[in-house]
Formats: structure tokens, C-alpha cells, sequence
């Protein structure tokens, strides 16, 4: 598989979409379908799906699928990737797309709409409805045969919604696209320990230190935070890679949305790192923030960041006994993962540790040592 490719500085073009006040909606038509193309390669690429016959796409929350300010639903959006991707993998014979919506009026004019589409005779797999028994009763079928799914939900919508993702996260191949408000986080904690989907999703004992927390301390900022870290923990007690990112209002000290995406894939993992790039505040030291509209929330001072070039180099030096012999590119895919570092960043670390005679960078055919870093580079510790 050809290496996936960060771009190596994105502070002179950061895409402006979330400079102005966005919706979930238009979040949701902005970023979920370029995602869900890139899901869809990964998937197909990798070694355990390459005899796959099926991807599953399943959208909860759909819509009524008519064009937003004069541009194509998601929906459409999706069924639109899936039947005119032809380069190398024929979507069309692949992709089983599913949809459902919290009111059930709204769902129905959905079917309606998509079947107007002036391809849909022609899709293979027709779009189904999950709120007829049918398409309960294919996507039962298909789930149990371990097919690739990438499920958009919000994590504290209605029950059904709830209760496929608990379902889901206790399988194999199941990719969670989540976006919702705190006003929706706020409202899922009232109902906590009442909400027997929600308590079970988050866990009893995580919800009883949430309890306990709201208790302690009244400053919403904090709550928020915390009830956040606690949900994302959630998952990463059961093994997920987890992505958050945080979307604040324009110049204003408030959030309006997190996005998260939750895998079990490495390579979906970094495809969503790759996508939200464009996005992201970055840090002076070139490490993106991972969040819109906060750069001005955060101290000056990058020593007082998580993640800095400073903090990598430290880390890196330290861990000789894991790395030591690997390339950088293997070096830099497994210690990313969960981290806001991007490829730039890792080349700059080792120029470092390289000129304080830490390591020295080693030609991989050669075997002789090399002038600059590269990402083929093998890293020798001293």
C-alpha cells in the first residue's frame, strides 16, 4: 500500500469553512461524504478485507434528503460517491447504504426523494430504510457477517440510535462518525443514570464520576470537558482509536460542536486525521490544534501545550528500546496514533535528535548514513 501522505504544513491554507457559524447539517454535508470516500479505499485496501464482498454505510440521521441552500443532501451526497465511483473500486456492486431519521414523517420523504434520482434503477443496492422491518432485518443479516460498517450517528440522540452503537462498538469493522452539540451532551447527562442505553454505552461506574463530578464543581467549561474525556474513554476501554474535534464559535469562548470518529482501523484512523487537517487551528510550532476557532482560547506558550515538537523529541529520545532500527515511516504510524502529530513534525523531531547526536538517520539500501532525515530513513540510537 502506498504510504498515506500528510500535507507537511497546512498554516498557509486552512480552509475557512468553520470561520463562520456552521449547523450540524452543514458540518455534516461539508466533511462526511469527502470521509466517506476515503473510508471506502481504505477499507477495500486493506488486508483483511480484500476478500470483502460489502461495505455498509448507515446514516441515522439522514434527513429528508433535499438539497440544502442549493446544494445536494448528504444522502444524495453518498448514493452520488457510490454510484459514480469507477477508478478502481465499483462502489456501486460494493456499498449497501442505509438510512433512518429520528422522525419517522422525515425518513418517509427521504424514500421518497431518493427513488427521483435519475440513476436509481440503476444502483445495484437499492438505498434502504431502517425504520421498515425489511431493512431491520438486512442490516441484522449483513452485521452478522462481519461486514466493514461506517455508522453516522449522534451518540446522545434517540434510542434506536443509541442502541445500534452500543450493538456496534461489540463487533469487529464497525467505524463510528459521531457529531453532536453540547446542548445534546448537557441534556444526555440529566437523564444519566435513568437512560439504560447511554448508561451502558458510557459505563455505570464512569457515569457514577460523572455524578459525583457535576456534584464537586458548578463551572460549565469544566463539566463539559470532563464529560467529554469520559465519553472518549468509553471507547478506548474497548480498544477503539479515538478522534475528537472540537468545533468553537467564532471568536467567541464556546463550543459548538465535537466530532468524533472511533475505529479499530489504523488506516481509517489517520484518513480522518488526514481529511480534518484543512481544519485545524495549528500551534506555532506547526502541531495542529485539532479544533476550530480555538487558537485563541490556548496560552501563547507552546511549552504549555499536550502535544509539541518540544514534547515529541523528549518522547521520542526516551523510547530507544522500541524504535531503534525502524524506519521513520514505521516509527511515525505507530506512535501517531492517538496523538496530534503529523508527519512534518516527526521529520522536524529527528532532525532535532539527530543534531543533538541522539540518533543518526541510515540509508536503507546502502546502509550507510544519510545527510538528511526521510521518511524511508532507518533510525539508528546511539
Amino acid at each position: 500500500m502506498l504510504p498515506l501522505i500528510f500535507p507537511e504544513m497546512a498554516t498557509t491554507d486552512i480552509n475557512d469553512f468553520f470561520r463562520a457559524q456552521r449547523t450540524t447539517s452543514e458540518i455534516k454535508a461539508e466533511i462526511l461524504n469527502e470521509f466517506f470516500k476515503a473510508w471506502c479505499t481504505t477499507m477495500l485496501q486493506g488486508q483483511r478485507y480484500r476478500s470483502a464482498h460489502s461495505l455498509a454505510f448507515i446514516d441515522l440521521y439522514a434527513g429528508d434528503g433535499k438539497p440544502e441552500d442549493g446544494k445536494p443532501a448528504t444522502p444524495v451526497k453518498i448514493l452520488n460517491t457510490i454510484f459514480g465511483a469507477t477508478e478502481k473500486y465499483i462502489l456501486n456492486k460494493i456499498v449497501r447504504s442505509f438510512f433512518n431519521d429520528e422522525k419517522p414523517a422525515v425518513a418517509a420523504k427521504l424514500k421518497a426523494n431518493l427513488t427521483q434520482l435519475p440513476y436509481y434503477g440503476e444502483l445495484v443496492h437499492k438505498p434502504v430504510m431502517l425504520q421498515e422491518e425489511a431493512g431491520f432485518s438486512l442490516l441484522a443479516k449483513l452485521l452478522g457477517q462481519d461486514t466493514p460498517v461506517l455508522l453516522y450517528a449522534d451518540p446522545f440522540g434517540y434510542d434506536f440510535s443509541k442502541q445500534l452503537l452500543l450493538q456496534g462498538v461489540k463487533r469487529w469493522g464497525f467505524d463510528l462518525f459521531m457529531l453532536f452539540t453540547p446542548a445534546r451532551l448537557r441534556a444526555a447527562v440529566q437523564q444519566l443514570p435513568d437512560d439504560e442505553l447511554l448508561t451502558a454505552l458510557v459505563g455505570a461506574s464512569r457515569v457514577a464520576k460523572i455524578r459525583e463530578f457535576y456534584e464537586r464543581y458548578q463551572d460549565a467549561a469544566a463539566r463539559e470537558d470532563f464529560v467529554v474525556d469520559c465519553f472518549e474513554d468509553s471507547f478506548k476501554e474497548k480498544e477503539y482509536k479515538t478522534f475528537r474535534f472540537k468545533i468553537s464559535l467564532p471568536k467567541k469562548n464556546q463550543t459548538s460542536h465535537y466530532l468524533f470518529f472511533v475505529s479499530k482501523h489504523d488506516g481509517a484512523y489517520m484518513k480522518m486525521k488526514e481529511l480534518m487537517l484543512m481544519y485545524s487551528d495549528y500551534q506555532e510550532d506547526g502541531v495542529p490544534l485539532f479544533g476550530a476557532n480555538i487558537k485563541h482560547q490556548l496560552s501563547l506558550f507552546q511549552e504549555q501545550y499536550r502535544y509539541s515538537v518540544k514534547n515529541l523529541v523528549a518522547d521520542l529520545a526516551a523510547k530507544a528500546s522500541y524504535y531503534n532500527g525502524l524506519p521513520l515511516d514505521s516509527i511515525y504510524r505507530h506512535h501517531n496514533i492517538g496523538t496530534n502529530y503529523i508527519r512534518a513534525n516527526y521529520l522536524e523531531a529527528f532532525e532535532q535528535l539527530k543534531k543533538d547526536n541522539i540518533v543518526e538517520t541510515i540509508n536503507p539500501v546502502s546502509r550507510k548514513p544519510m545527510r538528511k532525515v526521510a521518511f524511508n530513513s532507518l533510525i539508528a540510537y546511539r
